[in-house]
C-alpha cells in the first residue's frame, strides 16, 4: 500500500466510504506495472486436491492479463480491458468473450484475481457498528456494505471488513439474485514501505456442499514496462507471454 493511501485510510472520517474503498484497493494498485507470479491450491473437504501456477500481468487498474503456466490450462490467457474480458486459447483464431465470473481454477474466478475494483465499481454504506476482522475474532474492523454501480462489476453486492490500517481483511460477495457467491480472506506482508498481498483464501459459497476452498499465494512481483499492444485483444495465438 502506498504511504499516501495509507494516510488517507487512517485519517478518513468514519463516514468517508470512498476513502475506505480506495485504501482497500491499494495493495492491488501496487501491482500496476508488474508481473506477479501466483500459486493456487484447491482444497476439497479440507484436503489439497491440485495446484496451478500462473502470472498476473498488470498494465493498469483496467488492464490485466492472466497467463497459465502449467496443467491443462497451460498456454491459455485471460485478458481484461475496461469492462470487457476474453479468453485467449492457443490455436484459436479469435479471442473468446467471457464473463469475469467464469471459473478459473476450482472456486476461483478470473474476477477474483484480475477484476475486483472496489472504488471504481461499487458504492458503499458504512455500518454504524464495527465487526471482527475475521470470523473467529481479531478486530475490530469497519464494516461496509457495497452495491455494484453497473452490470460490468463481477459481483452485484457484498460486505467488506476493513481494518484500522485500511486493509481489506475479509469480504463476502453475492450475485444479482442475492445468492451468496464468495467469501474471501486476505493476508498481507510488508515489502519495504509498502504493504502487499501475501495470501488470499477464497471460499465457494455457491456449492457449499463441496466445501471448496482455494488458497492463492502471491509468490513474487517483478516491475516491468509492457510493450505497446500487450493488452490488446488480438489473435489468440499471439506472442503474449512471461518474457
Amino acid at each position: 500500500m502506498s504511504e499516501l493511501l495509507l494516510i488517507v485510510a487512517l485519517l478518513a472520517a468514519p463516514d468517508d466510504v470512498g476513502a475506505l474503498l480506495a485504501a482497500a484497493d491499494a495493495p492491488r494498485v501496487a501491482f500496476i506495472g508488474s508481473s506477479v507470479t501466483l500459486r493456487a491450491t484447491l482444497l476439497a473437504q479440507g484436503k489439497p486436491a491440485r495446484t496451478a501456477e500462473f502470472v498476473l500481468h498488470v498494465g493498469g487498474e483496467d488492464r490485466q492479463l492472466v497467463e497459465f503456466l502449467d496443467g491443462r490450462q497451460r498456454g491459455r490467457k485471460f485478458l481484461t480491458r475496461g469492462d470487457r474480458s476474453w479468453l485467449l486459447v492457443p490455436g484459436a483464431r479469435h479471442p473468446i468473450a467471457i464473463s469475469p465470473n467464469q471459473k478459473m481454477f476450482g472456486g476461483l474466478a478470473f474476477a477474483d484475481v484480475a477484476r475486483v475494483r472496489l472504488a471504481a465499481d461499487y458504492d458503499g454504506t458504512l455500518r454504524a457498528e464495527p465487526g471482527p476482522c475475521v470470523e473467529d475474532g481479531d478486530g475490530p474492523c469497519r464494516v461496509v456494505d457495497v452495491r455494484a454501480r453497473s452490470k460490468a462489476a463481477p459481483y452485484a453486492s457484498g460486505t467488506l471488513w476493513i481494518d484500522a490500517a485500511g486493509l481489506l481483511r475479509r469480504a463476502e460477495y453475492a450475485l444479482a439474485s442475492g445468492k451468496p457467491a464468495k467469501r474471501v480472506q486476505h493476508e498481507y506482508r510488508k515489502r519495504g514501505a509498502e504493504t502487499v498481498l501475501a495470501r488470499s483464501v477464497v471460499f465457494d459459497l455457491i456449492n457449499p456442499q463441496q466445501a471448496l476452498r482455494t488458497e492463492l499465494e502471491y509468490l513474487k512481483q517483478r516491475r516491468r514496462e509492457f510493450p505497446s499492444g500487450w493488452f490488446d485483444p488480438g489473435p489468440a495465438e499471439g506472442e503474449k507471454g512471461s518474457e
